[in-house]
């Protein structure tokens, strides 16, 4: 029998401690309780996590690869700095991607599919009104990634990653209390359902594509009120016209 390498061998042994950790890092990362730039040290997370350093280092290896680590060394990493430009790209990438896989998902929703979007804004709604933001998320990101299913799965994988991105800004730069957010963007979700349902493709992308860049520019106004945000505003005008 061929001798594996130890990490090999070490996360085939456990793949659910390098789930676990991968998981559990991801979350604490989107949401801000490891904050941009933080050292992250193996053994202090492995004895957080409860796992052994090998899973840890995949669940590592794994979280550099989507972006949410940045790896100094082989024995350091930090959680990956913010930056405008960063920030900028991110929704530029958003508007451009997403506003086009749901123009290609509209066409193929079954009804089963549209009415779940219904059920989803009514979630958000409720969850809204108890002022915990992280429980309004979790409909949040499903009717998200509901607007662009069934686009095609690479599609939908990177817009899963992307989005994920966009929380981790969001979370940690949108100061003001979290209902006046979502107050302010409950309409927004509303219209792209209505042209989501009528079947019009056209108007569900151009809803979105706004929907996106006013988020970009409230984002980037309270993350870096100088930044002209230029991918953003070229975004939103090849989506929706000058």
């Amino acid at each position: 029998m061929t001798a594996q390498p130890a990490e090999v061998a070490d996360k085939a042994a456990h793949p659910d401690e390098v789930s676990r950790a991968h998981h559990s890092l991801r979350r604490a990362i989107m949401h801000g309780d490891l904050r941009a730039g933080d050292p992250l040290s193996q053994v202090e997370l492995a004895r957080q996590l409860g796992v052994s350093r090998g899973p840890l280092r995949e669940a590592l290896r794994i979280l550099q690869r989507e972006g949410f680590v940045q790896q100094e060394s082989q024995h350091r990493a930090r959680v990956a700095a913010f930056s405008d430009e960063d920030l900028d790209e991110l929704y530029a990438m958003r508007i451009s991607l997403e506003s086009l896989a749901i123009g290609i998902a509209v066409p193929r929703m079954s009804e089963e599919h549209l009415q779940g979007l219904d059920q989803l804004l009514q979630e958000m709604d409720d969850t809204a009104s108890t002022g915990d933001v992280e429980q309004w998320e979790c409909p949040h990101e499903k009717f998200h990634r509901a607007l662009v299913h069934p686009s095609g799965p690479r599609l939908e994988r990177e817009l899963a990653l992307l989005s994920d991105h966009a929380t981790r800004y969001r979370m940690a730069f949108v100061s003001w209390n979290p209902l006046e957010w979502q107050a302010g963007t409950s309409e927004q979700h509303r219209t792209i359902a209505e042209a989501v349902k009528a079947r019009d493709a056209s108007a569900a992308a151009h809803a979105l594509a706004a929907h996106l860049g006013r988020t970009a520019l409230v984002v980037l106004s309270m993350a870096s009120p100088m930044y002209e945000p230029v991918r953003v505003r070229r975004a939103l005008a090849a989506a929706c016209g000058p």
